[in-house]
């Protein structure tokens, strides 16, 4: 009599039994009670295109201009699978220079632009060499929104093709201490994003799934009220006769990219 096995999947090498089944049933169902009709990202990084693609690759379609770097918070709205996505668009931080005061108030208001507050902000993080300068701009600017901003933060990389044949682990690990501090800051949560891929595409999907996900876990929003005293006074030392320079971006060494033109958008009418 021929005994009776668990179902093998072609080409998988592995089996298919009843924990598989059950596995994927609570997966399902943990995505469906995590689903929201709604979800507002507000998108934060360095002062160049990687930040504002990003936003373009989630809305699926070019609605940040990238002409010239951002000065002033950009929101877009759109649909996708019957879910209400709004994205901000922040202006980025520069490389080497000091962030003049006015651009840290206008980084900040973003999560204004999304009533009652942010599901999530999106830390983009262009793959290439991460340095001990970078980590102490990006937690210059994230804490801006006070420290409980880190609870609602996923990094997203972005130009991840540059590392051809290395995972996104392995990168992480390459790059030492000072990345890790950062993605340890927002409990490990990161996406890899693809900028070239536009309109429906699964990697959105996934995206807004990873944000539902962690909204469940942190239970709730990103409250802007709760933070006001939290948040790190802006420095008033900076001096306010740089402001009106126009800041060029740097692409991050060894990249792999030549971009070499400041970005912008234009301001949102109210």
């Amino acid at each position: 009599m021929a005994s009776k096995r668990p179902l093998q999947t072609a080409g998988s090498g592995r089996t298919s039994g009843p924990d598989d089944e059950t596995r994927k049933a609570a997966e399902a169902a943990a995505k469906a009670a995590n689903r929201l009709p709604e979800i507002r990202l507000v998108v934060l990084g360095w002062r160049w295109p990687g930040k504002s693609l990003t936003g373009n690759t989630i809305i699926g379609r070019e609605e940040f201009r990238l002409e010239r770097a951002a000065e002033f918070c950009v929101k877009r709205q759109t649909e996708v699978n019957e879910r209400q996505v709004t994205v901000v668009d922040t202006p980025g931080w520069f490389s080497a220079q000091d962030t003049p005061p006015s651009f840290k108030q206008e980084i900040v208001r973003g999560a204004s632009l999304c009533a009652p507050g942010p599901h999530a902000f999106l830390l983009v993080i262009p793959v290439g060499m991460f340095t001990e300068v970078d980590r102490a701009r990006i937690e210059e600017h994230v804490s801006l929104f006070g420290e409980r901003v880190w609870k609602h933060t996923i990094v997203v990389f972005n130009w991840a093709d540059v590392l051809r044949t290395i995972s996104i682990e392995r990168y992480i690990r390459r790059e030492g201490k000072e990345l890790q501090r950062v993605l340890e800051k927002c409990k490990r949560r990161y996406f890899v994003i693809n900028n070239s891929i536009f309109g429906e595409h699964p990697q959105v999907e996934c995206l807004l799934e990873k944000v539902e996900k962690l909204v469940a876990v942190e239970g709730g929003i990103y409250n802007p009220e709760e933070v006001e005293k939290e948040k790190k006074p802006l420095d008033e030392n900076q001096n306010p006769a740089r402001e009106g320079r126009e800041l060029g971006a740097r692409p991050k060494q060894n990249s792999g990219l030549g971009l070499s033109k400041a970005m912008e958008v234009d301001p949102l009418s109210n």
